[in-house]
C-alpha cells in the first residue's frame, strides 16, 4: 500500500513545528520540508538579538493584531503551551521580563533541539529548492511537479527576505483560489527628514511613543527608543510601524520624562535657574535627558547654545518643558521590509479554519506562519504564533490523510 505523503512548504518556524506534528501523530506518513535557502530556521536565529525569545508569558489577544475570533482559538489552542512543548523537546527555559528564551541564550540551541527532531523523525528536507509550483489535481496536489497527498504552506510572509521570506507563498496561494490582504511591513524603525535627528544617531531613551495621522492618535507605546540614521527605532516604535499603513501626515510625539510632570519639570528648571544662574541650558537639561537629545531640544525650539539658565524666561522655560514632554518628529514612513521583522497583512483568515488551519477553499490544503494577516507585537509573540498554527496544522493534515 502506498504511503500517505505531506509537502511542507518553508522551513522556518512553522513549517519545522508542522513537519514534527504530522510525524507524532502519524509517522508512518511521509514528510518532505521545502526551503529556498541552504539550510532551514535561518530567521529563528536571528530572533532576540541571536537569544530568541521564543515565547512570552503574557499572551492576551491585546499583543496580537488581525481577526479576533481567529486569534482567540489559535491562543486558547492545546497546542499554545509553547514553553512546555520545548521542555519535551529537551529545552529548558529563561524568563526576563516576560519574554521567554532558551535557557542557554543562544537561539542555535532551539534551532538544533528542532533540527534534531526533524532527523530522528526522518523527516525529508531539500534545501535550496524554492517552490516554483502548487497545483491542485483530483487525487492531490502536484509541488514542483511531484504528487503528494496533502501540503501545507508554512513559507512566511515578505519581511526580512535575507532570512528566507521572500512573499512568494501569497502567489501560490492566490493562483489556487485564496485572497491576499494588502501587505505593509511591521516589527520596523521609522523613517524621518527631520534635521533636529542628524546628531542623535546611537542615542537611546525611555519614554513614550504616540504616533499621529493628521493629529489623530493611532496608537502609544512606552519603553526605550533609539535613534538611527534617518530614523528612529526601539520596541515602543517598532510596536506602532504598522500602524503607518494607508496614512499619510505622520508624526511621533515623544515623551521624554514620562515619569515626570510639565509642572515638577518647571519646578526643577526654576530651582536650578535660582541657585545656579551661571550654569548653561544644555548642561541643566544633562541632568535630566541625553546630553545630545538636550542639544536637539534646544536647537529645535531655538534657544541659542551655550545659553545661560539665568538668561531664561518663563515662556521659554515653558516651552522647553513641553519639548521634553512632546518632542515632534515629522515621520515619512517605515524603513521597508528588508528591515521588518513580521509582515502585516496576509491571506485572508475568513478562509482557513482556525480548528485546522485547513484552507475553506481547498481540502488538504493548509496554511500555517506569518502568511496568515495575523501578527504579533515584539516579545515572542510572532514565533509563538508561527510554532501553534504549525503543530496545528502538522497534526490537522496527518489526520486528514487517515480519515
Amino acid at each position: 500500500m502506498k504511503r500517505k505523503s505531506i509537502a511542507i512548504i518553508g522551513g522556518g518556524a512553522a513549517g519545522i513545528c508542522a513537519a514534527l506534528e504530522a510525524k507524532y501523530a502519524d509517522n508512518s506518513v511521509d514528510v518532505t520540508l521545502f526551503e529556498r535557502l541552504p539550510k532551514v530556521a535561518k530567521k529563528i536565529l536571528a530572533t532576540g538579538n541571536g537569544r530568541c525569545n521564543f515565547t512570552n508569558e503574557n499572551l492576551s489577544p491585546v499583543h496580537f493584531h488581525g481577526d479576533t475570533l481567529f486569534l482567540r482559538k489559535i491562543l486558547t489552542s492545546s497546542y499554545a503551551d509553547t514553553e512546555n512543548y520545548f521542555r519535551s523537546l529537551g529545552l529548558l527555559s529563561y524568563h526576563e521580563d516576560g519574554r521567554i528564551y532558551p535557557r542557554s541564550q543562544q537561539a542555535t540551541a532551539l534551532r538544533d533541539v528542532l533540527v534534531d527532531k526533524l532527523t530522528e523523525y526522518k523527516v525529508t528536507i531539500k534545501t535550496e529548492t524554492p517552490v516554483q509550483s502548487l497545483t491542485k489535481s483530483k487525487d492531490g496536489f502536484k509541488v514542483n511537479g511531484t504528487y503528494f497527498d496533502a501540503v501545507i504552506i508554512a513559507g512566511g510572509g515578505k519581511a526580512s527576505p535575507v532570512q528566507g521570506s521572500d512573499g512568494s507563498c501569497y502567489k501560490l496561494l492566490e493562483n489556487i483560489g485564496h485572497t491576499t490582504t494588502h501587505l505593509y511591513p511591521a516589527l520596523c524603525g521609522l523613517t524621518s527628514k527631520d534635521k533636529n535627528l542628524n546628531t542623535l544617531k546611537g542615542v537611546r531613551a525611555e519614554g513614550k511613543a504616540s504616533l499621529y495621522a493628521n493629529y489623530k492618535l493611532l496608537g502609544e507605546e512606552s519603553g526605550e527608543i533609539q535613534f538611527t540614521d534617518k530614523g528612529i527605532s526601539g520596541i515602543p516604535v517598532m510596536n506602532l510601524s504598522h500602524l503607518c499603513r494607508n496614512h499619510k501626515n505622520l508624526t511621533l510625539v515623544l515623551d521624554l520624562c514620562e515619569d515626570i510632570s510639565e509642572t515638577e519639570l518647571q519646578e526643577h528648571i526654576k530651582s536650578i535657574k535660582a541657585t545656579s544662574p551661571s550654569k548653561e541650558t544644555e548642561s541643566a537639561l544633562g541632568g535630566i535627558i541625553n546630553s545630545k537629545l538636550g542639544f536637539a531640544i534646544i536647537n529645535k525650539i531655538n534657544i541659542k547654545p551655550h545659553t545661560k539658565i539665568s538668561e531664561l524666561s518663563n515662556r521659554e522655560i515653558a516651552l522647553l518643558c513641553d519639548t521634553l514632554k512632546a518632542f515632534e518628529i515629522n515621520i515619512t514612513g517605515t524603513k521597508g521590509f528588508e528591515s521588518a521583522q513580521v509582515t502585516c497583512g496576509g491571506i485572508k483568515t475568513d478562509e482557513i479554519h482556525p480548528q485546522t488551519m485547513m484552507s475553506k477553499i481547498v481540502d488538504g490544503l493548509f496554511i500555517c506562519g506569518e502568511v496568515i494577516d495575523i501578527h504579533g507585537d515584539c516579545g515572542g509573540y510572532n514565533l509563538h504564533l508561527a510554532w501553534t498554527t504549525g503543530r496545528i496544522a502538522g497534526n490537522s493534515a496527518a489526520e486528514y490523510l487517515n480519515k
